[in-house]
């Protein structure tokens, strides 16, 4: 009985969770609708930053592009494309 009782408790837990992060999640993304931040770095409040953490929003931090188009990490270490050849003289 005690181990049927604790199925149904971790059942009932894990059900209370994910509604939890349910709500919280339609919360954050009502609250970055209403003040059009999603694009920005910030998020308007607390409730919107773990909505972003769940929906996957900011897990990977973006780097801002350098002039060239390549962020610096990867300008030297890339491959010339087919744009960076010289084309010879014209005719």
């Amino acid at each position: 009985m005690a181990a049927i009782l604790a199925i149904v408790f971790a059942a009932a837990a894990g059900f209370a969770f994910v509604v939890s992060i349910f709500v919280i999640v339609i919360i954050g993304v009502h609250r970055e609708e209403r003040y059009l931040t999603f694009s920005n770095t910030t998020a308007p409040g607390a409730v919107a930053l773990l909505a972003r953490i769940v929906l996957g929003r900011y897990v990977r931090k973006e780097r801002r592009r350098q002039r060239g188009g390549y962020p610096d990490d990867l300008a030297s270490s890339r491959e010339p494309s087919f744009r960076d050849h010289s084309v010879g003289p014209r005719r």
